[in-house]
């Protein structure tokens, strides 16, 4: 077969026009239209003052870069560097200009608060091209590392590094005093280690981290993922590491890591990200009061249906949702620990059965638990906790499968049993089993995409802020990306979006 003839050297007659080698549906063209849109005034968007008397670089042409760069999986700011030089989609959006890393860098940090009013702006403009249908919001949360969980220091080991940095200091003081008081400086004096180059900053950082250690084993059940320390057999203590105090261990899909609890609410219709938030805490269950409130502020309404995973499930969360606009189903995980203990599970507490008269539980054995304790200290956490315990147990041919307990079966009934009782009732429905499969298959393919194909393997900043305004750019980025595949297809979109 002939070979189709090239050549480097051909040149040309006339230039060639950089705007007829973009495609007009390329998602630059896309990118450049919507943030020409933008009331930067609104979404609090600063200008970065250029170094050493340079002229400044347009702030719609550094957030258009970086819009792009998040949408292409392109999120370190030595990479947009190198892309707007090499990048020919990129080169004609920025103009031809090519702003450093250092600018990117400086930019991000002096905008970090303006990312969740760029992210409610991309939910507005997907309510307003109709692709949020408040038919069902997922609510979710995936764990993503920021460093890496082997270089974790529990308490002993930051008070063994602060007292090694303290010797540090204390050798670094005597050896400028014994160099003042010579005649020639010594060239074999004392130097610094590379690992403690400066002394004073990382004993400062120290005393952050132990600050920390301590606010975290005062509230030890959030911040801590359950990870077990194979030496002991015991979970391992609150951990934390120097480059990110505020990351959290935690247990993410390859195991456990060190970094954030990343939470989204999707809505069905053609997977917008309503809602968005990053919290430094090992469970979700803290997350969905607040995410709700998240999305009735991104889009004034909540959808019919809210559907949850696990994570949410606690009597808490369900009480404090009963009064909102919208049906809510969350998952319970007693559920399926149930079906993998079947034989157990007959003697789970929701087989007990209450006489009102009596005030005593049946259980399914036919034995009476009379109650025992009622908990009436309103400072406790167990507060309006009743105990009831069964004397019926000895020789019971089903105790083994009922209770480990000496003294006979005990249950705790707390106020709230009532509500977790009747959701699980709920869960069991076919409404309910249906909830949970569109509930996946609503949020899992949003997180399957911005890790595979958005590149969000970890987060690359540093502390709670910083991790946050980056969630916050990645999330406006994806549903940039729903919108801009809705404006490549649809011309009713493009005339909605050039109003």
């Amino acid at each position: 077969m002939p070979v189709r003839p090239y050549t480097r050297d051909q040149m040309w007659l006339l230039p060639p026009s950089l705007d007829d080698m973009v495609p007009m549906d390329h998602v630059v063209r896309f990118i450049a239209s919507f943030v020409e849109q933008l009331d930067l005034t609104a979404l609090g968007l600063r200008k970065v003052p250029a170094v050493r008397g340079g002229l400044e670089y347009d702030a719609r042409m550094l957030l258009s870069l970086w819009l792009y760069g998040f949408m292409m999986r392109i999120r370190s700011t030595r990479r947009l560097e190198t892309a707007a030089r090499e990048n020919l989609p990129l080169i004609w959006l920025l103009g031809g200009q090519h702003p450093d890393h250092s600018t990117l860098a400086r930019f991000f940090k002096a905008n970090r608060e303006a990312m969740r009013n760029l992210f409610r702006q991309t939910v507005h403009t997907s309510v307003r091209v109709g692709l949020v249908g408040f038919a069902l919001h997922a609510v979710d949360g995936t764990r993503v590392s920021t460093v890496s969980r082997d270089k974790a220091l529990n308490r002993e080991e930051l008070l063994d590094l602060e007292k090694r940095a303290e010797e540090a200091i204390a050798r670094l003081e005597g050896s400028v005093e014994a160099e003042e008081q010579s005649a020639s400086p010594d060239p074999e004096g004392y130097t610094m280690p590379e690992a403690l180059k400066d002394p004073e900053e990382l004993r400062a950082r120290i005393g952050e981290a132990l600050a920390e250690l301590d606010q975290r084993e005062a509230n030890r059940k959030s911040h801590h993922g359950g990870a077990i320390n194979p030496k002991t057999g015991q979970p391992y203590g609150p951990e934390i590491n120097l480059a990110d105090p505020q990351a959290v261990q935690m247990k993410g899909r390859h195991g456990f890591v060190v970094g954030y609890n990343a939470q989204a609410a999707v809505d069905e219709k053609a997977r917008v990200i309503v809602g968005a938030e990053v919290i430094a805490q090992a469970t979700d269950n803290e997350a969905l009061v607040p995410m709700l409130d998240e999305i009735e502020a991104n889009t004034g309404r909540l959808a019919e249906v809210t559907g949850c995973d696990g994570g949410y499930h606690s009597a808490e969360n369900l009480a404090a949702v009963e009064d909102r606009p919208t049906e809510v189903y969350v998952a319970d995980p007693n559920m399926r620990r149930k079906e993998s203990k079947s034989e157990k599970a007959l003697y789970h507490k929701d087989a007990f059965v209450y006489d009102a008269e009596t005030d005593t539980y049946r259980c399914p054995a036919g034995k009476t638990l009379v109650l025992e304790q009622v908990h009436d200290d309103p400072q406790r956490d167990n507060y309006g906790v009743r105990v009831y315990r069964c004397k019926e147990c000895r020789g019971c041919p089903h105790r083994d499968s009922c209770t480990k307990d000496k003294s006979g079966r005990r249950i705790r009934v707390r106020p709230q049993d009532a509500l977790l009782r009747q959701n699980r009732e709920k869960m069991r429905t076919e409404r309910g089993k249906e909830m949970m499969r569109r509930r996946a298959a609503t949020v899992e393919p949003v997180f399957a995409v911005m890790r595979e194909h958005m590149g969000l393997s970890r987060f690359l900043r540093r502390g709670l802020e910083n991790v946050r305004a980056e969630w916050l750019l990645l999330c406006a980025a994806y549903n940039l990306r729903v919108i801009w595949q809705a404006w490549k297809c649809k011309a009713e979109i493009r005339a909605v979006m050039a109003v």
